[in-house]
């Protein structure tokens, strides 16, 4: 029986739809982020960023600076999310699976330079039509080019943030 209702309801998640979806595409979508990059080569630490959709364009972007030992990192990073469904909707909670890239920039002791893909992961929550409140896990893999060459970089960057939808 167990399993029968597993079932079910993996199909009527599926089954929604992105009809459902708390993403609008037609308005602004901007907030803060706050997070922790545990980052495979460097000392990676806590972050904040500044989230923004723009109309029209199926990208969730972001803006963020993180400190390291002796480090400060900026880093841009834009994601599309190709599965965005109602998890619960008597909540207005939803999940979402995207794919998207990354560049991080460290300045300090020395220069650092990254980038490469991510496939972040989360939940988000409409309370009000205006407002949203996410978190995600973004796992990241790719190549850093400075101070050295290393393959594979990346990281398991986990992001909490809110965004007011106007």
């Amino acid at each position: 029986m167990k399993k029968i209702l597993l079932i079910f309801i993996i199909i009527s998640v599926f089954a929604a739809g992105a009809a459902f979806a708390d993403h609008p595409e037609d308005k602004l979508g901007i907030g803060v982020m706050g997070g922790w990059n545990p980052n495979w080569n460097l000392k990676g630490g806590p972050q904040a960023a500044l989230s923004l959709k723009l109309p029209g364009i199926p990208v969730f972007w972001a803006f963020s600076v993180s400190f390291g030992p002796e480090q400060l990192f900026l880093g841009v990073s834009g994601d599309n999310y190709f599965i965005d469904r109602v998890l619960v909707s008597d909540l207005n909670l939803h999940w979402f699976i995207g794919l998207g890239g990354y560049v991080n920039f460290g300045v300090g002791d020395v220069f650092i330079f990254s980038f490469g893909a991510r496939l972040p992961i989360g939940i988000s929550w409409q309370p009000f039509p205006l407002l949203e409140v996410f978190l995600d896990i973004a796992p990241q893999l790719g190549v850093q080019l400075a101070p050295t060459f290393d393959f594979p970089a990346g990281g398991w960057p986990v992001e909490i943030g809110v965004r007011l939808w106007l």
